[in-house]
């Protein structure tokens, strides 16, 4: 096979408009996991409503249910990223979040973990400490330490 003198030369790609006119975009991708589809604006009203009450979210359809979050408050993604887990409030179907990476493919993004609480019981008075509690949740995956006591 052998590309012509146009094809060689390949073509010089720019950032979109988007990009250039707002290049501190606060952006996630999120995975709604239904086997049905989703609307976007339904996941722009139902979950921009929890993670940024005061000016919602921009919500851009990507496919196979997954979606381009853009939030409008500074402390949205953080809530989206580390607060979940998350559902959909009408289907009850599981919404995973991961941080935008532009270097990445929408394919090669992996929706494999969601932050959840764990909750220990029948545990010894003496052992109900930070300490203790850190260990055992590094027992179980990655720990997200809230600074709590």
């Amino acid at each position: 096979m052998q590309l012509s003198e146009v094809e060689k030369k390949g073509i010089q790609l720019e950032g979109g408009d988007e990009e250039k006119s707002n290049p501190g975009l606060i952006r996630a991708i999120c995975k709604v996991m239904s086997e049905k589809p989703v609307w976007e604006d339904l996941v722009a009203q139902s979950l921009g409503k929890i993670w940024c009450p005061l000016k919602g979210i921009g919500c851009k359809d990507l496919g196979e249910n997954k979606f381009l979050i853009t939030f409008y408050q500074i402390s949205g993604k953080k809530k989206a990223l580390e607060e979940g887990p998350w559902m959909m409030p009408n289907k009850k179907d599981l919404v995973v979040v991961v941080d935008f990476d532009g270097a990445k493919r929408i394919d090669e993004m992996e929706f494999c973990q969601i932050p959840i609480w764990v909750r220990v019981t029948k545990m010894l008075l003496g052992l109900m400490n930070k300490t203790m509690g850190l260990a055992i949740g590094k027992k179980i995956g990655v720990v997200i330490d809230r600074g709590g006591g």
